[in-house]
């Protein structure tokens, strides 16, 4: 698909694309064509490329050199996934709205035109806010895995709270907008123990502001190396689960481990912006942390009920 003049588009300009690569050369073009061919286009596209080792980097500068509102950066030190995004962010125009790319996806044209609208009626200038929708899952090829990512992993997004949201994200962090509050927010996070959609969802779920579409505006690839390995993960064969069954009620894996130290986390930064009765939410989940595998599995499954 050629790319669309910026004449005929209106550009944002309160709206900064963050873009975070790393040996992404098989699928980048494909998105950031996607990107420019929106019928809304952000004020820039900042892009920090993590040290890739393929023509990543390259096929980004020749990209950049032919549409000014690319920003292109390379580190000198490889970052990781939630460090590299934070950098983007902190690179954008101050003030901005964010929306965060993936380096391995497609957006559908309307996506930014779609959420923009949404996060006008929401974003008050003071309260971190968040704006996300649903997707339609794809394979390498660019075959429909499954028309929704929220029918295929059975998420209702109407009953999201944080106490289900404690026990692992659903909230996607490719199709996120999020205000300049919120952004503040996401630059507290100091760790890239969690990741930042995980994080963002939890502060939009509590103190802040947030509205979820229904829409389907990004095709979310999956594919051998964008597999995240964590508890929520179901090994494909079955001798794969009988062992991480058996790590679990061994002992060998603590289940919800990372769950555990993120809500400990968020606790420790933000007990002063939460109500008693979600705090007590947050301390009741920690509670659980020297439970044995059971009944931390059984309390994870009536959780989502």
């Amino acid at each position: 698909m050629p790319f669309m003049s910026l004449t005929f588009l209106m550009v944002r300009e309160n709206v900064s694309v963050i873009v975070a690569t790393c040996n992404g050369s098989k699928y980048i073009v494909q998105q950031l064509t996607s990107i420019l061919n929106q019928s809304a286009q952000p004020r820039e596209i900042i892009i920090c490329d993590d040290k890739s080792t393929d023509d990543t980097f390259l096929l980004l500068n020749i990209l950049a050199q032919k549409h000014p509102n690319i920003r292109l950066f390379a580190n000198e030190e490889r970052l990781g996934v939630v460090e590299n995004f934070k950098k983007a962010a902190k690179l954008a125009r101050k003030g901005n709205w964010l929306v965060f790319s993936d380096q391995d996806d497609i957006w559908l044209p309307r996506k930014l035109e779609i959420i923009i609208e949404e996060m006008q009626s929401l974003d008050d200038g003071i309260t971190p806010s968040l704006v996300f929708s649903d997707l339609t899952v794809i394979n390498k090829k660019n075959e429909v895995i499954a028309q929704s990512y929220w029918d295929m992993e059975k998420i209702r997004p109407e009953r999201l709270n944080i106490s289900r949201l404690l026990y692992g994200n659903v909230v996607t962090g490719c199709t996120m907008i999020i205000n300049y509050p919120m952004a503040e927010e996401f630059f507290r996070l100091d760790t890239d123990k969690f990741l930042h959609d995980q994080w963002i969802a939890l502060i939009a779920f509590s103190f802040g502001k947030v509205k979820f579409l229904r829409e389907k505006l990004v095709l979310y690839r999956q594919h051998e190396n964008n597999v995240m390995f964590s508890e929520n993960y179901k090994p494909s064969k079955i001798s794969d689960r009988i062992k991480r069954d058996l790590d679990y009620i061994s002992g060998k894996v603590k289940l919800l481990q990372q769950q555990f130290d993120l809500a400990k986390t968020f606790l420790l930064i933000y007990r002063d912006r939460l109500d008693n009765k979600q705090a007590k939410v947050i301390e009741k989940f920690i509670a659980q942390e020297r439970k044995n595998y059971f009944v931390k599995r059984l309390n994870r499954f009536i959780a989502y009920l």
